[in-house]
């Protein structure tokens, strides 16, 4: 994402599918909002910029980038594919957090589910959630859900896997519990 996309996600305001935050320090605030993103249709959480208009940004260090993500990652279930990246808004860095629509709905953040409506991000009543639950039961089976005949020691390329888990930890976009077991990934 470029300075030009982020200005016109700025211009936009915050809504249903974008979210401002002064701080990138607060982490319950922030995995509310993935969360809540993640249970409807996607969005942008960018952090450093303030809705009333000056940029403060965000001093984060690669290290602390990683952390924090790593952080969110394993307060959010079930698991999901978010991008944390640093972009410049005019000379400022600003976190951009892209969060795709959820395919596993409903997501939880620390065991609670919450749901984008409108500018807010609120928790889940009972009735919410058991019709997020039944609408799942009704949508047909997804293809990588299905059970597979392979036989993991002959019929998948381990150094292809090993290679993946190793582009993967680069970029820091998946995490493995042992990332040394290509099996076990």
């Amino acid at each position: 994402m470029n300075s030009a996309e982020i200005q016109k996600l700025l211009s936009l305001g915050e809504g249903q599918r974008i979210e401002f935050q002064t701080h990138a320090t607060h982490l319950e605030s922030l995995g509310r909002v993935i969360c809540g993103f993640l249970n409807a249709a996607g969005g942008y959480l960018i952090c450093g910029v303030d809705e009333r208009g000056p940029v403060p940004g965000v001093t984060l260090t690669p290290d602390a980038l990683a952390a924090l993500e790593r952080t969110l990652h394993d307060a959010i279930s079930p698991k999901a594919l978010v991008s944390f990246q640093i972009e410049p808004l005019n000379d400022t860095p600003v976190l951009v957090i892209e969060v795709p629509s959820g395919q596993d709905v409903p997501y939880a953040f620390q065991d609670t589910i919450y749901l984008r409506a409108g500018e807010r991000t609120e928790k889940a009543d009972a009735a919410t959630i058991r019709d997020i639950v039944m609408r799942r039961q009704l949508e047909p089976e997804r293809w990588e859900r299905r059970f597979a005949f392979a036989e993991l020691e002959t019929d998948v390329a381990l150094d292809e896997v090993r290679a993946a888990v190793a582009d993967a930890q680069k970029v820091r976009r998946a995490f493995f519990r042992d990332a040394t077991q290509p099996l076990m990934v």
